[in-house]
């Protein structure tokens, strides 16, 4: 008994205790990655009354797992934007003021550049 939830399948399983005091669950969560899935097993040791109960707590964790995922996403995202440097036309040619480092005392220091200007590989 498997759930599809914004895009993963939360299958979440019930296992009655050996000592028949009650039920615990184990809940897999399966995400596609391109054409990789991943299958992450989340474990509680919780114990419930009955086999519906576990079951029904399953799906409730492995939903609040699949929110915390999509909300870390969705930080990530956010942050990378926000600390995505932006490209610059300037090559570090040795003629560019982008090219002048701090030297002793904090006065400019120019930065050798390649002997060639059209050589921007080497330096």
């Amino acid at each position: 008994m498997s759930e599809h939830f914004k895009g993963r399948l939360i299958d979440p399983r019930a296992y009655e205790l050996s000592d028949g005091t009650g039920w615990t669950f184990e809940v897999y969560i399966a995400e596609d990655e391109g054409a990789d899935t991943i299958d992450t097993r989340l474990l509680l040791k919780e114990i419930f009354s009955s086999k519906e109960v576990a079951l029904e707590a399953g799906f409730a964790v492995g939903k609040r797992e699949v929110e915390k995922r999509i909300r870390s996403e969705d930080i990530q995202t956010v942050i990378d934007e926000a600390t995505h440097l932006p490209s610059t036309h300037q090559h570090g040619l040795g003629h560019s003021t982008d090219d002048v480092g701090s030297g002793v005392g904090g006065e400019p220091n120019k930065v050798p550049g390649p002997e060639n200007p059209e050589d921007r590989c080497h330096s």
